[in-house]
């Protein structure tokens, strides 16, 4: 009977994640950021810049519409660059302006500050069961998105 009184796996994820959202959203609340801009961010600084939208779109799981729109933002507050794929005229790239400079320590050190906090407490061979348990349901869940 008390097994039937826990929330199930689905139902965690989903609080851990709006929680996870809570936490950072807070964090970013001084730098006029919103919660779709940090992660582009992120993506960007941590894994180079010159992606099209449509790569970003399937890094970071999110919409083109949604994408687009974090893009207009970040781009008007300077952020980021549009430019011509000189390869491939139907392409736009996206890139970094030297303004990352001002935020780059700041996105690593969220991003740093939110993982330790969701694994305090943690033992490193629990973080990396934890790893490995996430990397297999999204192996899981990617095959029926095909």
């Amino acid at each position: 009977m008390e097994d039937e009184q826990k929330d199930t796996i689905h139902k965690l994820h989903q609080i851990v994640h709006k929680k996870l959202i809570m936490y950072i959203r807070k964090m970013l609340k001084p730098y006029d950021f919103s919660r779709g801009e940090f992660p582009v961010l992120f993506k960007l600084i941590k894994k180079g810049d010159g992606k099209t939208q449509k790569e970003l779109c399937e890094a970071l799981h999110i919409s083109k519409s949604t994408i687009s729109k974090v893009i207009d933002s970040l781009v008007e507050k300077g952020y980021l660059v549009r430019e011509k794929d000189p390869d491939d005229k139907r392409a736009v790239r996206i890139y970094l302006t030297d303004k990352k400079d001002e935020i780059e320590d700041l996105i690593r050190k969220i991003d740093r500050r939110a993982e330790d906090r969701m694994l305090e407490g943690f033992q490193e061979d629990e973080k990396e069961a934890l790893r490995n348990f996430l990397e297999r349901i999204m192996e899981n869940l990617v095959e029926e998105c095909r």
